[in-house]
């Protein structure tokens, strides 16, 4: 049972009773909004039916810290394959004959109910492929969340630095370092473009080491299990 923060009632099937009463249906705040955004630039994706936001990672924590962000739109955290079955699955397959369960992560999914505003972001898949539009401001929130999700953090002695990963923008470099610039932030010194074994293309943005730590202090404290993506000094 979960309770409609407008009427106090609560309900088994919430987003049933939003459908009915949609005044009751609450708006996203612009955190929330603003998550959303840094999520689908990321690893989540907005349910193709039904405009739910969904996430699947091996990062139950950050999960859990998302579903108290969005609470009573949140659906919780689900474990959806455990490492057991990952490896069973590719044993079996032939892709990894000799996979075994020690080599493999639970994978854990979290998803909100419907809302009418995920609609917007349905746009970015118009293309048949997720494409982002011009007008994205990467404020402190929305580039925390793409980077959880896309990026890594480099440490090799005294070098240390940001590179995140955006297939899908490769052809549109230029108008993600315009993101960045547009907020005074660092553009990546250097595009990494190449083709993956497997056949599908790679694209990686990169920052100095300097740049790197300007971009660490603008999104601030590290997000729950994504401690080991910022310097020591930051966690």
């Amino acid at each position: 049972m979960v309770e409609c923060p407008e009427c106090n009632n609560e309900y088994k099937q919430l987003g049933q009773h939003w459908v009915y009463s949609d005044s009751h249906r609450p708006q996203l705040t612009q955190k929330q909004l603003e998550i959303t955004k840094g999520l689908v630039m990321g690893d989540g994706y907005i349910h193709n039916r039904d405009s739910r936001l969904i996430v699947r990672m091996v990062s139950p924590n950050y999960l859990e810290y998302l579903d108290k962000i969005f609470g009573c739109l949140g659906c919780g955290v689900s474990l959806v394959k455990t490492a057991a079955d990952s490896a069973k699955e590719n044993r079996n397959s032939g892709f990894s004959p000799s996979a075994r369960e020690e080599n493999y992560s639970d994978v854990y999914s979290w998803g909100t109910r419907k809302h009418p505003k995920f609609n917007e972001f349905r746009q970015w898949y118009s293309t048949g492929e997720k494409i982002w539009p011009e007008d994205i401001k990467l404020t402190p929130t929305v580039l925390k969340h793409w980077y959880v999700g896309d990026g890594s953090y480099f440490s090799h002695g005294s070098n240390k630095n940001i590179k995140i990963s955006m297939a899908n923008e490769i052809k549109n470099t230029e108008k993600v370092s315009n993101y960045f610039s547009y907020m005074g932030l660092p553009e990546p010194s250097n595009y990494s473009k190449n083709k993956r074994k497997s056949g599908g293309k790679r694209c990686v943005a990169q920052w100095t080491i300097e740049d790197s730590y300007k971009l660490w202090d603008y999104m601030g404290e590290p997000l729950p299990d994504f401690e080991y993506k910022w310097p020591k000094e930051y966690r």
